[in-house]
């Protein structure tokens, strides 16, 4: 029993690392194969640009070179001298060649040596002066160079006067004839280049590799190695395949001993000399080696990583499975069946067992399962056994059926039976649908959920046919049970295992219900297109009325305010999230002018449930206006008259003072509310009530009683006193002073005239 149990746990811990470890291998390889082609790409392209760089800047030079010589063969002294002995009568043209072949040997063109042959005369001209033909060192050369079918081409050529290992032992020789383009020539130009000076143009390369220049010939010409220089490389692999190639350039991959290099070459249009890098590919991939190597490291990082986080999760997995297995375990009957299944196995045998008889242990796992499928807890393979073996219907349409309670009130039931009028409603459903058109209906939470679905398609026909099914559920429970029930529908789906996102719907296709009443059919398409077209203001006017009207402890006003702010969202189209944000920001408004009022909220709360959760569990609109006038409004304005005394005596001393500073200010109700925060009218019922005096009477008397203070104490005229006191005309001033005094302000100021006014103290403070 214990391998079980343990063989389980080791079946889920395999399962989490592969689900880990694969993907992290995969990238991991996939990050090192694409930074090895990256990197091989960039070395390829490096070596591509440096070969092109090295030819363009041999060019550059070797023709530089070449257009000198042209210029030079070009001149009336060379024409001129091509047909001359040379001898004393031509020293004036002599000693112009001469200099001119200076000039040619400039540090800027690194030649080593110009000569000037002159075939048909037997004269050489270079640095050291005239020679005779056959007393030249290059005597030989020159006339295998004359041979040769070019007007101008470059050669190589090694120096047999020179130590071996001498930068100029090996020279590029520049031939050009004379006169130009001629084959038959009169006469040679030969420039003298050496190797040495060819090396110095090579790249200073920081990567490893070897570079070669090579003549038309497959001769070494420059190489960063200088034993190479003059080394014939036509027999050589990489030469060969270039030569098959016949391309101007190219890059490619091959085996040289047995090694892998990458050969990037280029041929110039210009002598046929050819740039060649060689490379072996374990330096070109050194970069990416590295890379692979802080993969590796971070991929063995995370695998432990993984490895650390699925044993900790399946461990947390399995605990619930292993208590549940150790209670089958401990089963008496048990003990005798054989341990061939994991702890799974043994769990869903304990169910078969406590289950008693075949057909309600089948009925009950059918139940299950349904509860399984509304979970999201069946998988694809399991679906389809079941309906392969005809446990469950074959469908080509379904729609979740979900019913509701409304409510229990007038009806005979109390809370305590609402589980049982549940099961109740769940076997009346399972006799009114046929077994062929549904699954298994089941009970979750406080909704009846059922599966119904049927073989057509057509959507019409699919909606029409659940609500029939609906409105018969409908009649037979108010018909049986007398109750009524709510019920939303989901839309139509074909796939059991989208059965919980249509239980979702289902649930919230009802929650629309709290606004249209009890006994509703709702489908979750109709309510979306019905509930969902334009937002609207959150109505602050009716909320701002009900608050004021509950300072005013006016209990009948303030509910039927809430009757009509529940109106108004009720029924106006706006999604069921904005109904519930609506209903909270009401509830907060409330509990907001409690706390200002001095309220703590434990006085209301009675217990641990929360406000919100209480108000959002409600499932009508009465519901929902009952429930806030019985437990908010209603001891909301149960402890304002409870601190009325205190709270009438503040308010009354604010407006006395407000009076008795601004006397000379335009002073209505609406001005003291707005300074007090509390609605004009609360100001007024509370002041009349303090002071006996309505608020315009006490303004009107304070106001007689600065007259005469201003009448016996200044020199103010009557016009400028009525105009102080805020009065349109002198006249109504006049007439209110005799009204309330019994003669003119003028008499008064005579009458009193030195005395000093009496305090002011209104008649009933």
């Amino acid at each position: 029993m214990k391998n079980h149990r343990i063989n389980y746990f080791k079946k889920l811990f395999l399962f989490c690392i592969c689900i880990g470890v694969l993907p992290v291998i995969a990238l991991g390889y996939f990050s090192y194969a694409k930074s090895s082609e990256l990197l091989l790409d960039k070395a390829k392209r490096n070596n591509t640009e440096m070969v092109e760089q090295t030819r363009l800047r041999f060019e550059q030079k070797l023709k530089l070179i070449d257009n000198t010589q042209t210029q030079f063969i070009s001149s009336a002294a060379v024409n001129s001298a091509m047909d001359k002995k040379l001898d004393k009568d031509n020293y004036v043209l002599y000693e112009e060649l001469i200099q001119s072949l200076y000039r040619l040997q400039t540090y800027e063109f690194g030649l080593s040596e110009v000569y000037l042959a002159n075939l048909g005369q037997d004269w050489i001209l270079d640095g050291s002066g005239k020679k005779a033909a056959e007393q030249h060192k290059l005597s030989t050369v020159i006339q295998e160079y004359a041979g040769v079918q070019k007007a101008s081409f470059w050669t190589m050529y090694k120096s047999p006067l020179v130590q071996t290992g001498s930068p100029i032992e090996w020279n590029m020789m520049l031939v050009k004839k004379i006169p130009i383009h001629s084959i038959t020539p009169l006469g040679l130009l030969i420039a003298s280049l050496p190797t040495a000076e060819l090396n110095k143009m090579l790249p200073q390369r920081s990567e490893p590799g070897d570079f070669y220049v090579l003549d038309d010939q497959y001769r070494v010409i420059a190489s960063g190695d200088r034993n190479q220089i003059g080394v014939n490389l036509s027999g050589t692999p990489f030469v060969v395949r270039i030569d098959q190639d016949q391309l101007d350039g190219d890059q490619f991959q091959m085996e040289i001993d047995n090694e892998p290099y990458g050969i990037t070459y280029s041929k110039s249009n210009y002598n046929g000399w050819m740039y060649v890098t060689k490379v072996h590919i374990e330096d070109i991939t050194k970069e990416s080696r590295a890379i692979g190597w802080v993969t590796a490291a971070m991929c063995l990082g995370l695998l432990a990583l993984i490895m650390l986080l699925s044993f900790q999760g399946s461990r947390k997995l399995y605990r619930p499975i292993r208590k549940l297995y150790d209670i089958v375990l401990r089963s008496p009957e048990m003990a005798s069946l054989s341990p061939q299944s994991d702890e799974l196995y043994w769990i869903e045998k304990k169910l078969h067992v406590l289950l008693g008889d075949q057909e309600r242990m089948s009925g009950q796992l059918r139940e299950f399962f349904m509860h399984k499928l509304l979970q999201g807890a069946v998988g694809m393979n399991e679906m389809r056994e079941r309906i392969r073996s005809r446990e469950l219907a074959s469908l080509q349409w379904m729609r979740v059926v979900c019913v509701r309670i409304d409510t229990l009130e007038g009806s005979k039931y109390t809370e305590m039976d609402r589980d049982l009028l549940l099961f109740a409603i769940n076997n009346m459903v399972g006799e009114l649908i046929p077994e062929p058109t549904r699954l298994p209906p089941v009970v979750i939470h406080e909704f009846q959920v059922t599966v119904a679905g049927g073989d057509t398609e057509q959507p019409e026909v699919t909606k029409e046919r659940t609500y029939e099914l609906a409105k018969r559920i409908q009649e037979a429970v108010r018909q049986y049970l007398k109750l009524p029930i709510s019920i939303g529908i989901s839309r139509a789906f074909t796939d059991p295992l989208n059965a919980p996102r249509a239980l979702v719907e289902a649930k919230e296709a009802l929650a629309y219900g709290m606004r249209l009443g009890d006994e509703s059919i709702l489908f979750i398409e109709d309510m979306y297109h019905q509930f969902m077209a334009d937002p609207i203001t959150f109505p602050q006017q009716i909320v701002s009325e009900m608050l004021d009207h509950i300072k005013l402890m006016d209990e009948g006003k303030s509910v039927q305010l809430l009757d009509e702010f529940m109106r108004v969202i009720t029924g106006r189209q706006i999604s069921q999230q904005e109904f519930q944000l609506y209903l909270l920001r009401l509830l907060t408004e409330l509990m907001r002018l409690y706390q200002e009022l001095g309220g703590h909220m434990h006085d209301i709360v009675k217990n641990d449930n929360s406000l919100v959760n209480e108000l959002m569990m409600l499932k009508s609109t009465p519901q929902m206006v009952n429930w806030l006038h019985s437990s908010v409004i209603k001891p909301m304005i149960s402890f304002i008259e409870k601190r009325s005394d205190v709270l009438y005596a503040k308010i009354s001393d604010q407006v006395l003072d407000i009076i008795h500073h601004e006397y000379d200010k335009p002073l209505t109700l609406e001005l003291c509310g707005a300074r007090l925060n509390y609605h004009p009218e609360y100001v007024g019922r509370v002041f009349r009530k303090e002071t006996g005096f309505a608020f315009g009477d006490y303004v009107s008397r304070y106001r007689l009683h600065i007259a005469k203070s201003l009448l016996t104490g200044t020199t103010m005229t009557i016009t400028e006193i009525s105009e102080k006191l805020m009065y349109n005309k002198p006249q109504n001033f006049i007439r209110y002073f005799r009204k309330m005094e019994g003669m003119t302000p003028g008499q008064y100021r005579e009458s009193f005239h030195g005395k000093k006014p009496e305090s002011f103290v209104p008649t009933g403070l």
